[in-house]
């Protein structure tokens, strides 16, 4: 009944948000992006094509994706890779990404869209990160016998395939060929429904991110504001994360502060400039003769967070004040510097298991952060000490990639 239920609403939403897209930018670009899938898909896949198919949410997804994708291109030179994307967030930013044949989103989870996207693209495996569960896509999938594997997923008892009227949702479990969780609980929980296919290989992202320190960070602009002075970074901030940052963005400090915000439309950057009392400049106007004295560095321009946390004596996490979901901490944890995140944590395992070790800390008013980035500041052995937990948690997690990279060779062969 619940699928029934769930195909009625896909077919009367679906019109429903063409229509909104006269409404909402993002929304139009979400429709205008799928417009023309299937007539691109064809145009880059042949039915003689080993294709290998990737698929993410958004570019969080993208991320515990990436370094299985770049793994795959090394070992599998024969065959073709596709990633797909939900959302257009994730599909804007990274639709020219160079390690897959090609980047598309994925056609709305319909019975049509479903068989016309498997009858074009005739893949040789599927790959889908984390939380993406799309039961027709699935069902037909298991009908063709098409291997597919679920990629650093985390299970839940609150999740709907646990409830007691989720007894639909779970048949979709059983016909994934393997899963790969972050945790011993997921495992364990699969396990009570029946699902035994299953290897604890922790999260790909640590795989990726201990790659950073191999890349060159250098970054002229952030090096010459920097100088030889303490570094704070916030990053991947919202609105809501600016209540505890309130004393930053007030205060003249004796360090520099760096903020790179989720969102750098001219809206958000301008509502952040206005909570700023003190002396402060932009990454896109940023002048290496007259911009060194300032307090604060708004960076305006997205693909350089990564980088910029390689400067940080400690660093602050955006998303966990709010509901927009806590973003990577992974990031900075690999420089091995302390990092501040705020209350909502709790559904990701890698804050859970750093907050746990002791180097990440959790707050949720201002005066709990002021007390503890007032602490990072005056106390250089609490910073090395939080931080080697961060950057020894990555090295002994790490190795998530090659141990799924086997798997999906042994299916290829």
């Amino acid at each position: 009944m619940i699928h029934i239920l769930y195909n009625i609403f896909l077919n009367i939403a679906s019109p429903v948000v063409s229509i909104l897209g006269i409404f909402s930018n993002k929304i139009s670009v979400f429709n205008k992006g799928r417009k023309h899938v299937f007539e691109q898909l064809a145009a880059r896949f042949e039915s003689r094509d080993r294709v290998i198919w990737f698929h993410a949410a958004s570019l969080g997804e993208f991320e515990q994706a990436r370094p299985l994708i770049e793994a795959c291109r090394n070992e599998f030179k024969n065959h073709k890779i596709l990633l797909t994307f939900f959302s257009a967030s994730g599909y804007e930013i990274q639709k020219n990404y160079k390690n897959v044949d090609f980047v598309s989103y994925l056609p709305i989870d319909t019975f049509a869209n479903v068989k016309k996207f498997l009858n074009v693209i005739e893949p040789e495996l599927a790959v889908f990160i984390k939380y993406e569960f799309w039961p027709n896509y699935f069902t037909e999938m298991s009908k063709r016998k098409i291997p597919l594997i679920s990629v650093s997923c985390i299970f839940r008892p609150d999740q709907l395939f646990f409830k007691w009227y989720g007894k639909e949702y779970r048949k979709l479990l059983l016909g994934i060929h393997h899963f790969f969780v972050q945790n011993e609980y997921s495992k364990n929980l699969l396990e009570t429904i029946g699902v035994k296919n299953i290897t604890v290989s922790g999260d790909t992202r640590l795989d990726r991110v201990y790659d950073l320190l191999s890349q060159d960070n250098q970054l002229e602009k952030i090096a010459h504001f920097v100088g030889n002075e303490l570094c704070f970074v916030a990053g991947s901030t919202w609105a809501e994360d600016y209540i505890l940052l309130n004393d930053f963005l007030t205060t003249p400090k004796k360090i520099k502060i760096i903020i790179a915000p989720h969102e750098i439309n001219e809206k958000s950057i301008k509502a952040l400039e206005k909570k700023i009392k003190v002396s402060h400049t932009k990454w896109s106007t940023y002048d290496l003769k007259s911009n060194v004295e300032n307090n604060i560095l708004i960076v305006d321009t997205i693909g350089q967070l990564t980088k910029i946390y390689s400067y940080a004596s400690f660093a602050y996490v955006g998303g966990g004040m709010g509901n927009s979901g806590l973003h990577n901490i992974l990031e900075p944890a690999v420089y091995g510097i302390p990092i501040i995140i705020g209350k909502n944590y709790k559904h990701f395992q890698e804050a859970v298991d750093l907050v746990d070790n002791k180097g990440v800390v959790s707050v949720e008013k201002e005066s709990d952060f002021n007390k503890i980035s007032n602490d990072f500041i005056n106390n250089k052995k609490l910073r090395d000490r939080l931080g080697d937990a961060n950057s020894n948690y990555i090295v002994s997690n790490k190795g998530a990639t090659p141990k799924i990279i086997k798997f999906i060779k042994s299916l290829l062969d």
